[in-house]
């Protein structure tokens, strides 16, 4: 049995010049999911992240506080399928519709006014604008090649479940060493567009439903998929247990 424990990124700084990196509160939100998971007793055979910023930050606060319960922690791999779209395709997609969608270019102005202000309703927006810019992507297809069209995105993301299915245990007669492949657990802290895809997929979720789980997806959330039987399942979406309502955020 493979466990897969995805975890998405603590809040990132949306508001600033540069979205790849955690803001305080995201620092927090990873701390606290990584001490949760040390009391709860969790132990990880390997430790992934995407090769965002964002991403690894939050893996060296969780790594930090399961090494203080003593964990023995393997080293952090990069694997692409749990790195976010690139934000050249918000850009390129955005100032494109700023002429000729008046209902985005408005949503646009409202958010660099937000941004510029620090409003409590910034993140609100971001995410109104990153619907448009998903539903755009998608309908191009094949024909966006300015940046990672959405298929290739959507192929990179779901080759994940391949690779953990297809890791195969070292050949050894030892029955413990046995067990211990058959109960691997593997840790991946990415973003919220692959855990919605990953998520989506094992669910049978057409690509509408599917996309529409990314809008709920909360920062330092965890999401299980278990892998046996030749069958993905889904034994947990969202789960925020270390961080209250008022804490718990979504951009």
């Amino acid at each position: 049995m493979v466990e897969l424990t995805l975890i998405r990124h603590g809040q990132a700084d949306s508001a600033g010049d540069n979205y790849d990196q955690l803001t305080p509160t995201g620092h927090e939100q990873a701390r606290r999911v990584g001490e949760w998971l040390a009391a709860d007793g969790y132990r990880f055979d390997r430790l992934f992240h995407g090769g965002l910023n964002r991403q690894r930050q939050t893996l060296e606060a969780i790594c930090a506080e399961l090494a203080k319960s003593g964990a023995v922690m393997p080293a952090m791999e990069i694997h692409s399928s749990y790195a976010e779209f690139d934000l050249k395709v918000w850009g390129i997609i955005a100032a494109k519709m700023r002429h000729g969608h008046p209902e985005f270019a408005e949503l646009f102005k409202q958010w660099n006014h937000a941004r510029q202000m620090d409003a409590a309703n910034k993140g609100d927006i971001f995410k109104q604008l990153t619907g448009h810019i998903l539903k755009a992507w998608v309908a191009a297809g094949e024909n966006f090649n300015e940046a990672e069209s959405f298929p290739a995105f959507q192929k990179r993301v779901l080759a994940a479940l391949e690779i953990h299915s297809d890791y195969i245990a070292p050949k050894n007669d030892d029955l413990e060493a046995a067990r211990e492949f058959h109960s691997c657990k593997f840790l991946a802290v990415t973003s919220g567009g692959p855990i919605s895809l990953l998520v989506g997929q094992v669910l049978g979720l057409d690509l509408a439903r599917t996309l529409g789980l990314m809008r709920r997806i909360a920062n330092t959330s965890i999401h299980h998929l278990i892998y046996e039987k030749g069958d993905w399942q889904v034994a947990g979406f969202n789960i925020v247990p270390h961080l209250s309502l008022s804490e718990r955020t979504l951009v």
